[in-house]
């Protein structure tokens, strides 16, 4: 079994190999979907152009951030109130905000209980109790000041692209860069729009800066790199890794991503639990949006101790729920995702013929796939996301823990389904690979906001602590 990053470096490799045959193909059959191209915004300016910004325009802006940085923050309770009022016009049916999320969620194929469950999280994120038991689980009552520029760089596969990072940095009171990603379907460009409407008073969109850049842009990187004090990276290890070269001297970085969500199902966990509850249960922390989140499910291990017969009796109900999410809320994927789903199952095909272990499910509108590996030994396998999961049969939770020594890095949700007598025993397996989260099927991806992410708090890193 190959490594993560092995396999990681494969997938993608393989995407640029066949993607010049297959992405016109997916094209035609899957048209991509509607992007908002967002407006520049400069210390609450909203400029009517999504054009790059150029190094020397940057230099100019970074001067102004030192020079505010220099003033005295808003307050906790000024910062919360006008976050809390952006919530509420997010809440509001009849508001203009709410009906242009609501259209580009729809735009990017978000339908159903999908919308739903948006507008409950945002509403619940957005709250004053929210905001303070955020604040207070991080930082509680320390003496704290900002650290001065903070550069947020969202995730392109992700539909918030890293807003609760941009949140923490108006928190904490640092002046905020932002840039706009590729493919954030437009939400955090009518968040800076609404955020003008809540901030009457000018308070926190002054400390604001949001724009666009072609990525790679080798100068604009260096000028920030010199320049802030903190950078929040959210996405792939190439942006990861690329932000981290050549840092300057008195910046961090706070990086998310990749990461990889796994689950523990036992015997004596099935034979307890209701079957159909649990595969929706599943079938949620693999789906909702669309498995692009750190906290998806990508790999289900599955004790071998269970029968055949209770196997496939699972893998039936498992299916059928992969189905009735699909017909309530279908996929929303580009032509790339297309590539990577059909590049991933030719290669397990071509593992099966040559070495068997493996078998492929997957219905013919391609909604959704599972790989079921019955002679799993180590390492992780990546899924091209969008509804893939990897099922993998082990022995025992030794196997797993041995199994999975060498990816340690990667690691951060787990979900399990197992007795009482065996949780202490998945716990301490969780601790030692270096889980973050441990919680029961159908919570991976609703942890609340105001817990750890990826086992700590960015607002820590955002301020300095000046007295306990």
């Amino acid at each position: 079994m190959w490594s993560f990053r092995r396999l990681f470096d494969h997938l993608r490799t393989r995407r640029l190999e066949k993607s010049h045959d297959l992405r016109p193909q997916c094209r035609a059959i899957y048209p991509e979907g509607a992007v908002m191209l967002n407006k520049s915004f400069q210390f609450g300016r909203m400029l009517n152009s999504s054009a790059p910004i150029h190094a020397n325009d940057l230099q100019s802006l970074l001067e102004t951030g030192k020079t505010l940085a220099l003033s005295p923050p808003p307050s906790l309770d000024k910062t919360i109130d006008i976050l809390a009022r952006l919530g509420k016009l997010w809440s509001d049916e009849s508001n203009i905000f709410h009906k242009r999320i609501l259209a580009h969620l729809e735009n990017s194929g978000i339908v159903g209980s999908s919308i739903i469950l948006f507008f409950n999280e945002c509403a619940q994120f957005f709250s004053r109790p929210t905001l303070e038991q955020r604040w207070q689980a991080a930082i509680g009552n320390k003496l704290v000041c900002p650290v001065g520029l903070v550069l947020h760089i969202g995730a392109t596969n992700t539909l918030v692209s890293g807003l609760d990072g941009l949140v923490d940095g108006l928190l904490s009171g640092n002046i905020n860069f932002y840039k706009f990603s590729s493919a954030d379907g437009g939400v955090p460009g009518i968040f800076l729009e609404s955020l003008l409407d809540a901030d009457v008073d000018q308070v926190l969109v002054t400390r604001l800066v949001a724009f666009c850049w072609k990525g790679g842009d080798k100068e604009i990187e260096i000028l920030f790199k010199n320049s802030v004090d903190r950078i929040i990276v959210w996405g792939g290890m190439d942006a990861v890794m690329s932000w981290r070269a050549d840092l300057g001297y008195t910046a961090r970085i706070l990086s998310h991503g990749p990461k990889y969500g796994i689950g523990v199902l036992t015997a004596a966990g099935l034979k307890d639990a209701q079957l159909e509850s649990l595969c929706k249960n599943i079938v949620m922390d693999v789906s909702m949006w669309d498995q692009k989140a750190c906290n998806n499910l990508q790999a289900l291990f599955v004790e071998s101790k269970i029968s055949n017969q209770q196997f496939e009796r699972f893998l039936d109900c498992l299916h059928a729920s992969f189905q009735s999410v699909y017909a309530d809320a279908p996929a929303m994927r580009s032509s790339d995702d297309y590539v990577d789903i059909i590049n991933a199952r030719e290669d397990i095909k071509a593992e099966s013929i040559l070495n068997g272990g493996v078998k492929l499910h997957c219905p013919k509108e391609n909604s959704w796939t599972t790989a079921v590996w019955s002679q799993w030994k180590s390492g992780l396998i990546p899924s091209p996301l969008c509804r893939f999961l990897h099922i993998l049969k082990y022995d025992d939770v030794t196997a797993i823990l041995q199994g999975l020594k060498d990816e340690k890095y990667w690691m951060q949700t787990m979900g399990c389904c197992g007795s009482i007598n065996e949780s202490e025993r998945l716990l301490s397996m969780a601790k030692l690979l270096g889980i973050t989260r441990v919680c029961g099927f159908g919570n991976m991806v609703l942890s609340s906001p105001t817990q750890a992410h990826d086992g700590g708090y960015d607002l820590t890193q955002l301020v300095n602590i000046m007295a306990e």
